[in-house]
């Protein structure tokens, strides 16, 4: 709903948005965190689909530089492997040029030492080497935010913690009846034309609107965090489980290393969960690549699970079913669901042009203006890889020294984990913060005080689980950080004893959503 929002804004429409949550409250949370042509959907014959997803990713690398960044990623090649080296290596300069014109450097073929020294821990015995290619990687809810915030700023009126409940659908128009769940209040909103944009919930938001039919038959998928130092890579992996043959990914991602991802058929589930076996998954594929590593359960630091919302298919295999989008025109309403996190603007803007067509009004052009537009936050400059994704192989010891120890320096990081989150606006941040209590190595304190006053995190979930990562580390940390959040979130928006009780409560939620696998 952000990206289509800011679509018709850009066409010169009046548009007014309603959010049931916080801002990616959901799927735009908990994703793999990748800006990524999709190289695996080419074994499924899904050229259109990587070539969009390829020219959305060379977009939001200059539209959204510094809050999407260019990821150097290895695909390990092992006798044996169902993937050999020259079916990578036509995978991977298909690939490429499906993404012309190329914004990323050139795929290639790397040495086993090569390959040992960007994964330190890979397996050895068969290793023939590595492909290795660029891709994109950001911080989902962050990127998700920029974009409310630039629809904002061109005059979308943006209402988050508003439900709509009943939708009418009529000659004349589209009537919304909706509530505030802060406040309680009703509202009405009346429209020419209404989108519904329910992702994974198309189905429920499309039953209050009376309009019927099978649309989303959702996969659920995992990921699980360790610190870094249990599983070090340079830059992303990609790799074929020893367990089943899926592609998975390693990647980054500060002084911590995620891996991803289980795609089960999944119940639309508002707050889906992992499981014991899901996380014991990760962990054998994880061990399948780097044997020496021998990664356990008391390794995982937290974990989180989402739903994809792709298309009702026939497919039995959860992997196999199609990213592809689905636009629907049913009266004066609209439907749009389906498709994947890197391909939102061009989502947008396909329905953009049919919704403005239809209307008989503002810019109904293929092309989009958002095509020109720079996201809230973006670097003048298309940014460089993160800070903390530079290399440390063994061929660049000296680089490798450093980065280590500034894995460890908390000053280092939280300079890092600004840029990732607030682009352009981290020196007012950094100045807002001085001096405050430290949450954890990348975020103080001073930094709920920006996320309440300009990027409406209304709820300690919100700040800690998508305006800052805070909420993602050990427990023990979230034990002492979760109590000066309440106290300043309290202060700041003035929560009544109750308020607070209930934030407390919501988080506990949250947390066991996260860990409760641990005790199953």
């Amino acid at each position: 709903d952000h990206g289509v929002a800011l679509d018709l804004k850009a066409r010169g429409l009046s548009v007014a948005m309603v959010e049931a949550d916080d801002w990616a409250a959901h799927t735009s949370s908990a994703s793999s965190r990748l800006v990524h042509g999709g190289l695996r959907y080419l074994e499924h014959y899904e050229f259109g689909l990587v070539r969009e997803s390829c020219l959305e990713r060379a977009w939001l690398l200059d539209a959204a530089a510094g809050l999407v960044w260019p990821e150097v990623f290895s695909f390990p090649l092992h006798r044996g492997d169902r993937v050999g080296p020259l079916k990578l290596r036509a995978g991977l300069w298909l690939y490429t040029l499906l993404s012309v014109p190329r914004r990323l450097g050139w795929p290639s073929i790397i040495s086993k030492s090569r390959a040992l020294g960007r994964i330190p821990g890979l397996n050895p015995e068969g290793l023939r080497g590595a492909g290795s290619y660029l891709d994109g990687a950001t911080d989902d809810s962050r990127l998700t935010f920029s974009v409310v915030r630039t629809a904002i700023e061109h005059g979308v009126a943006a209402l988050s913690r508003v439900r709509a409940e009943k939708i009418s659908n009529s000659e004349d128009g589209v009537s919304i009846e909706a509530t505030d769940r802060l406040t309680g209040r009703n509202l009405e909103i009346h429209a020419a034309r209404a989108v519904l944009c329910g992702g994974p919930f198309t189905e429920a938001l499309r039953a209050r609107a009376g309009l019927e039919g099978p649309w989303i038959s959702s996969t659920r998928g995992g990921h699980v965090i360790l610190n870094r130092d249990r599983l070090p890579t340079e830059g992303g992996v990609i790799f074929t489980s020893k367990v089943d043959g899926r592609a998975m990914f390693l990647i980054p991602w500060a002084s911590r290393t995620v891996i991803g991802t289980t795609d089960l058929d999944s119940p639309v589930d508002k707050d889906p969960s992992m499981t014991p076996e899901e996380v014991d998954y990760l962990l054998a594929s994880a061990n399948g690549l780097a044997p020496s590593a021998n990664l356990t359960r008391a390794d995982v630091i937290s974990a989180w699970s989402g739903l994809r919302p792709l298309l009702a298919a026939p497919e039995s295999d959860p992997s196999a079913r199609s990213r592809e989008e689905r636009v629907v025109q049913e009266g004066n309403v609209f439907t749009i669901a389906g498709g994947k996190l890197t391909g939102f603007r061009s989502m947008a803007e396909t329905l953009g042009a049919k919704l403005c067509k239809h209307l008989g009004r503002g810019n109904a052009k293929r092309k989009s203006p958002t095509r020109r537009m720079s996201l809230w936050g973006a670097l003048p400059d298309r940014d460089g890889r993160a800070a903390w994704s530079r290399p440390f192989g063994e061929t660049e010891k000296d680089v490798a020294a450093k980065l280590r120890e500034e894995l460890h320096d908390p000053q280092f990081l939280r300079a890092a984990a600004r840029r990732r989150r607030y682009g352009t606006h981290a020196p007012a941040v950094e100045a807002l913060a001085a001096g405050t209590d430290e949450l954890d190595p990348e975020t103080l304190l001073g930094e709920v005080r920006w996320a309440v006053e300009q990027e409406d995190a209304l709820s300690i979930t919100d700040f800690l689980l998508r305006r800052t990562d805070v909420g993602y580390g050990a427990l023990e940390d979230l034990d002492r950080a979760a109590p000066l959040v309440l106290d300043e979130m309290a202060r700041l928006l003035d929560w009544s004893e109750d308020v607070r009780a209930k934030e407390e409560t919501d988080l506990g939620a949250a947390l066991d959503r996260m860990h409760g696998w641990r005790s199953v």
